[in-house]
């Protein structure tokens, strides 16, 4: 009988793969394993009618899935509130309770696909009073009329220990800073991506008005104007020491040498103490330009200002022209990216990764084998693949072992 560990591990590789976690169900020791990966979101839809059944299949003595759910799912409001109405989705939240209090593992409450502009006040309100139990909070592709109905939403619950955002616009930025609310402390931050340039700057502007610093783990930011520099820059230097996750979106709006200083000061990586894992996004390699001259010797002197010694995993994203081919990975400083990981001596480092979306007279093979060349260093640990994609995207790895 194999350890009980190997099948964790199975479970665990298979996690995203529904139809091969239901065909190893069939497999006596690897069921609960498969129960843990299949069961763990419970994604409510909330009509009265719905959620009436859902407590009724809870309430089963043939019930095996409560004891599994981590994350309780509230996708595309707006959509419930045009089907069922507003006193039917009233009358469905106000059940919930009783279904919440059958899941004894349900620690995380999602969000998603929903544009609040199109669901009554009321309706949120009733909602956000019953989420208080919950520790974690997961917002995914949203849309708030103000940011100051954000800003409201998180701070409503009380218990929460961790906030992980994705893909959230406002359309107004909504009263100052000062007269909104703070989270508290102890609260993780997982900021993975916001889609406008403006969102993120208020977002960074209300976390700078936090005291003390909040705890920000993860950190996506891509600033399109000189006001986001400035904002996002000394968000950065508070949160340094407490930053694990940070990609990088180059700005696209460097578009001249005078801004160069500027903008290496705003990815000034020097106090990021914790950092396991790096991204770089964009980074734009055509010969000749002004933006790929300056861009060149950042990379690697944000590797050799880099504290930690606990960085996992650095990628890098490169854009090639459509006109031109691997040649353009020429401009790159190479020989500073070497350098700089070999006198750091990241010990935990396991991977870097090169994914260049290219054009059409761009060759994988020769671009795989002039990035190998030019890290002599690690010849003996690289491995390297190519991978297309919907569009011309083709990726060297480079394994650390």
């Amino acid at each position: 009988m194999l350890p009980a560990e190997i099948f964790d591990t199975i479970g665990d590789f298979l996690y995203d793969d529904r139809h091969s976690l239901l065909a190893c169900g069939l497999c006596r020791p690897l069921l609960p394993s498969t129960r843990y990966h299949l069961f763990s979101d419970l994604s409510v839809q909330l009509s009265a009618q719905r959620v009436t059944s859902l407590t009724r299949i809870i309430k089963s003595t043939c019930n095996t899935i409560s004891p599994y759910v981590q994350r309780v799912v509230f996708n595309d409001l707006a959509r419930w509130v045009f089907v069922a109405g507003v006193s039917d989705i009233e009358c469905a939240i106000r059940k919930m309770p009783r279904v919440l209090s059958m899941l004894p593992a349900a620690r995380c409450v999602r969000i998603s696909n929903t544009d609040f502009e199109h669901v009554p006040q009321e309706i949120i309100r009733c909602l956000v009073s019953y989420l208080h139990p919950f520790v974690n909070l997961e917002l995914h592709s949203l849309h708030f009329y103000r940011f100051s109905e954000f800003a409201d939403l998180v701070c409503s619950l009380p218990m929460l220990e961790r906030v992980e955002l994705k893909r959230l616009t406002w359309t107004h930025n909504g009263r100052g800073v000062s007269n909104l609310g703070r989270v508290s402390s102890h609260v993780e931050w997982h900021i993975l991506e916001l889609r406008h340039g403006k969102n993120l700057r208020d977002l960074a502007e209300w976390l700078g008005a936090h005291n003390p610093t909040p705890i920000i783990r993860s950190f996506y930011y891509d600033a399109t104007s000189q006001s986001e520099v400035y904002q996002l820059r000394n968000l950065l230097r508070r949160i340094a020491p407490s930053l694990r996750y940070l990609q990088v979106s180059f700005p696209v709006f460097a578009d001249n040498r005078s801004k160069s200083d500027t903008l290496r000061d705003f990815i000034d990586l020097q106090e990021c103490t914790s950092l396991r894992s790096l991204r770089y996004k964009h980074i734009l390699l055509m010969p000749d330009d002004a933006v790929t001259t300056m861009i060149s010797p950042w990379v690697s002197q944000m590797l050799s200002q880099i504290p930690s010694d606990s960085l996992e995993d650095v990628g890098f994203e490169f854009m090639l022209p459509n006109s031109e081919d691997e040649t353009c990975l020429k401009e790159l400083d190479w020989s500073g990216i070497s350098s700089a990981l070999s006198r750091k001596e990241f010990r935990y480092l396991r991977s870097i990764q090169f994914n260049m979306s290219a054009g059409t007279a761009f060759n994988s093979a020769c671009a795989t084998n002039y990035i190998l060349d030019r890290m002599p260093n690690f010849k003996h640990a690289l491995r390297k693949s190519a991978r297309p994609t919907r569009i011309p995207a083709y990726f060297a790895s480079v394994g650390i072992q």
